[in-house]
């Protein structure tokens, strides 16, 4: 899913190239993506309004189309959006597509349909899962070590690459960028909350305000399409059977509640007993093996 280092950019083209465009048709080809809450069909509602207001709000993108209304998109897990030029050609799956009045397309495609589409009335907010119940944004002012020690310490018990990915506490960190974090951090993905020392926590909050801060830079400074996600810049996410770049040691794969995770066994030792012990080699040919998120008692 895109990232908040994605959404940033993402945001700053739209303002560049469809901001104060006019919608002179709205298809909606996937009803299964569409919440709708105003009440007119998409087109209908849509049609020959204006886009006046681009913003992000956590994952989720907000299109002000009128003072009343808003078209608010949650990609999701494997959802792009696309702004579609001629003479390019449209991704696949299209889910939604918006005319524009410069001849324009802005589509959202999304192959397993589990992108979320919202019409609503500006204010109606609340009828969006998750929007009013979003953590802290990592680039806020507001967020310093302090706070996120006082956000985590609610949840001692929770794996810090769970906390770190919990949008309740932090809204702005997904999969790829939590694993660089711990990787930067030198902070084993599974590690109880609780059980981080003090000068962990100063490598943790430094962690996440630098690996943020270079991803925004490194997808900036790609200039790929919008539907683009940039990631050849991570050092340790997807890149399992490779060596660290810090210390030589072969990335290796697990799975966190569900989702699998890239660290170092060397350089994010465990800190309590597993049932795999990392740090010895793969067995040639052999790839390694998700495991379910079940540790030993410590």
């Amino acid at each position: 899913m895109p990232e908040l280092p994605d959404l940033l950019y993402i945001c700053d083209y739209l303002r560049r190239h469809v901001l104060g465009r006019t919608i002179t048709a709205a298809e909606l080809r996937q009803p299964v993506v569409l919440r709708n809450a105003v009440g007119d069909p998409l087109g209908h509602a849509l049609k020959s309004l204006t886009i006046t207001g681009i913003h992000i709000h956590g994952p989720f993108l907000r299109l002000t189309v009128s003072a009343t209304l808003e078209l608010v998109i949650n990609l999701m897990l494997a959802g792009q959006i696309q702004h579609q030029r001629k003479p390019d050609r449209a991704l696949g799956h299209i889910c939604v597509s918006l005319h524009l009045d410069d001849g324009t397309r802005l589509n959202i495609c999304d192959q397993q349909k589990m992108a979320k589409v919202y019409l609503v009335h500006t204010g109606n907010d609340a009828v969006i899962p998750g929007f009013r119940t979003l953590g802290i944004n990592v680039f806020s002012p507001d967020f310093t070590p302090e706070e996120l020690r006082r956000r985590a310490a609610e949840h001692p018990r929770m794996q810090v690459r769970a906390l770190i990915n919990d949008r309740t506490i932090l809204d702005s960190i997904g999969n790829a960028y939590a694993d660089e974090i711990l990787f930067a951090a030198q902070i084993h993905p599974k590690t109880l909350a609780g059980t981080l020392h003090p000068d962990e926590w100063v490598r943790l909050y430094g962690a996440i305000r630098d690996v943020m801060s270079d991803g925004v830079r490194a997808v900036a400074d790609a200039r790929q399409p919008i539907h683009i996600k940039v990631r050849d810049h991570m050092r340790v996410r997807n890149r399992k059977g490779s060596p660290c770049p810090r210390c030589g040691s072969t990335i290796r794969r697990e799975g966190v509640r569900g989702y699998d995770v890239f660290f170092c066994p060397t350089c994010q030792p465990a800190r309590r007993r597993v049932f795999i012990d990392w740090k010895q080699p793969p067995p040639a040919n052999s790839p390694d093996t998700l495991r379910s998120d079940t540790d030993q008692p410590a």
